[in-house]
């Protein structure tokens, strides 16, 4: 785990008890990707020249559903639920919540079960608050997304850092896949899946699954596309007397 997703409370494991969801700063990092809407040609002139048989052409369709979803979203309102299965089949305890989000860069990933947390960015800083602890951690969007997943999406290299590929359909859903090219990454894949409705493209659901094997899946609900946020919906005050801390 490189320290630049230190800001991800679950991640810092000397202030956390274990019970808490896996994976979420990486997921909504990468969630904030698609918000964001960058390099989304690099990724689909990559996905097409991978392409190179018929079932290969056929999947595709998932690449264009992606890149109308972005052309076509400029923000959205979601709810979420999240699961996590480590490398023997075992699966920790749901989790859920709301996500929102407006380009450029801004969001809320709201979890509200089994514990509070909010992530929040207003497109330069990122806000990661634990109600139980009564803790904030602050740190640098920009910092932050460098490496992750999100960099799919981000105006970073795509082709030298992560092996691009359409995959079939499946349960109705269009798949798109990345696999990190370094063998020091901390994930071995992630995963798209998009759905054609008479509205548009549809977000459904995403996978990753990290170097321990664990496979986080996040499924999204009740989507709301382009509603108008209030202004300042994607700032974050500390509450009075909690503890902050400025990563660097």
């Amino acid at each position: 785990m490189t320290v630049r997703l230190l800001f991800v409370p679950h991640c810092v494991a000397a202030a956390r008890p274990k019970r808490r969801p896996g994976w979420p700063g990486l997921l909504a990092l990468l969630v904030w990707g698609l918000a964001a809407g960058l390099a989304v040609g690099v990724l689909v002139a990559a996905c097409a020249q991978a392409a190179t048989s018929a079932s290969a052409q056929s999947a595709v369709g998932g690449v264009a559903l992606l890149e109308q979803w972005v052309k076509s979203t400029h923000s959205a309102r979601t709810s979420f639920t999240q699961s996590v299965v480590d490398e023997k089949g075992r699966a920790t305890a749901p989790s859920g919540g709301s996500f929102e989000f407006e380009r450029p860069g801004k969001f809320r990933w709201i979890y509200t079960k089994p514990y509070k947390q909010d992530i929040i960015s207003d497109g330069q800083t990122i806000w990661t608050y634990d109600h139980d602890l009564d803790q904030v951690t602050v740190s640098m969007q920009s910092r932050a997304l460098s490496g992750t997943p999100a960099a799919l999406l981000t105006g970073e290299d795509v082709n030298k850092i992560f092996a691009l590929s359409p995959l079939p359909s499946t349960s109705g859903l269009q798949w798109v896949q990345a696999v990190p090219r370094s063998k020091d990454s901390t994930f071995d894949w992630v995963r798209i899946g998009l759905k054609s409705t008479p509205q548009g493209p549809e977000l459904v659901e995403m996978q990753l699954r990290d170097a321990f094997r664990r496979t986080s899946t996040i499924v999204f609900s009740d989507t709301q596309r382009n509603p108008v946020f209030a202004a300042g919906s994607f700032h974050f005050t500390a509450p009075q007397g909690a503890s902050v801390i400025q990563q660097p």
